[in-house]
């Protein structure tokens, strides 16, 4: 499957962003993607994943992205003379939660897990998209941290499902992935309090990532300010649903997001999250 059909199927809120970048930039972030949901469906789906991510990391280590099997990753790397380290640490935290499951304890913990799979990939964007990675890195990684909380938030249920707990334990009273998957539990609470601080962390980082967009080339700065609105309502909708994790995934329809962008379009100021005070 060619880069942009993986965005295309796995990752709607960027697919509508991708379309209002510069074509060059779409195609690159198209197949950064691709290689991260690679490491990605290799560690939740596969027996040997963690031997397999684990020579990918190596290959990145070494600066070998040929022995990175997407279409068009070896041609960005060089082209864009891109610093692959970012990526060997998604790898070997891929790797890690493929080997060993997760079950976060602290809220360090898991920020340092939002960077190490996430924040990642900011870092990996910036210059993809026209910023400076120095001046823009801080934001670019808020930006990723900021959209993987979103993810934890929204996925309590299946993730519990699969044995995992993102909620750190120390928020939910070291309930067991079991009983957070357990329909029938009555007492909800914790957990619904920890979902609903997890939301607010990742408000903070979003408001922490708009100070960088000012840093992105006009268009790609749209896309980019039009995927971190569609990833941000997902979390602000499970929010207002009440954190009713055991309902399953809180999702937006094509037609929510699409008058979501053309509303960040408009208005780009309007709705922006602000800085904690």
């Amino acid at each position: 499957m060619k880069p942009r059909e993986v965005l295309a199927r796995h990752g709607s809120s960027f697919h509508t962003a991708s379309r209002l970048l510069r074509r060059q930039d779409a195609d690159d972030v198209a197949t950064l993607y691709a290689v991260c949901r690679l490491i990605d469906d290799i560690a939740d789906e596969s027996a040997n994943g963690a031997e397999r991510i684990d020579r990918f990391a190596e290959a990145l280590t070494r600066n070998r992205p040929d022995e990175i099997p997407v279409e068009g990753f070896e041609a960005l790397v060089r082209r864009r003379q891109m610093s692959l380290a970012p990526l060997a640490v998604l790898a070997r935290t891929a790797a890690h939660e493929a080997r060993e499951g997760r079950l976060i304890e602290t809220e360090t913990e898991l920020l340092d897990y939002c960077y190490g799979v996430a924040g990642t990939v900011g870092e990996l964007m910036c210059p993809l998209l026209g910023a400076d990675p120095v001046r823009g890195r801080d934001a670019a990684v808020a930006l990723g941290i900021g959209m993987q909380l979103t993810n934890i938030a929204r996925d309590v249920l299946e993730d519990a499902q699969r044995g995992r707990r993102y909620l750190p334990a120390d928020w939910v009273g070291y309930r067991s992935p079991a009983v957070i998957a357990n329909a029938a539990v009555t007492d909800r609470a914790a957990i619904q309090t920890a979902i609903a601080r997890v939301i607010e962390r990742a408000e903070s980082e979003y408001a922490r990532a708009e100070t960088g967009f000012m840093l992105i080339p006009w268009r790609n700065r749209l896309s980019i300010r039009v995927a971190a609105r569609l990833y941000r309502a997902i979390g602000l909708r499970v929010r207002s649903n009440g954190c009713r994790y055991w309902e399953g995934r809180t999702s937006l329809s094509h037609d929510q997001r699409r008058r979501l962008a053309v509303r960040t379009l408009v208005r780009p100021a309007a709705g922006a999250p602000r800085p904690a005070p």
